[in-house]
């Protein structure tokens, strides 16, 4: 199976760091960023299997990424984890509405945030739906 490659574009060199120790433990191959404009190069350059985003960055936003990178035919179904500080419920209203596969506060817990990531990177299979039954 190959290795994952997820990009976390985050601008606390903390959590970057603890997300990125976390990920590549779990056998994923892990590329970074601080700014929303590195990240928005890094998305375009790396071709990320998923994104994981901080919503407020220096140099534009996680969601300005998202968007700018989704412009992009190659990159325009790019799945996303949105982390954020924020206790606005607006942001998770957008998080959703522009696709986000999670959307974690911090601190979040390590745990779940793999399970979302493995998640993200492997949508559960949907169901064929049923032919009603004759009468």
């Amino acid at each position: 199976m190959k290795q994952s490659k997820i990009l976390v574009v985050e601008d606390d060199p903390d959590i970057n760091a603890a997300i990125r120790i976390r990920l590549r433990a779990a056998g994923h191959q892990v590329y970074q960023a601080e700014d929303g404009l590195q990240g928005l190069l890094a998305a375009l350059r790396e071709e990320p299997d998923l994104m994981i985003l901080d919503i407020s960055l220096p140099a534009g936003d996680g969601f300005s990424i998202v968007e700018r990178a989704r412009l992009h035919p190659e990159r325009s179904d790019i799945p996303f984890i949105v982390i954020t500080a924020s206790k606005r419920p607006e942001l998770r209203t957008q998080a959703f509405a522009l696709g986000a596969s999670a959307f974690l506060e911090k601190p979040y817990d390590a745990a779940l945030l793999l399970s979302e990531v493995d998640r993200a990177i492997h949508p559960p299979a949907v169901a064929p739906a049923r032919a009603p039954l004759p009468n």
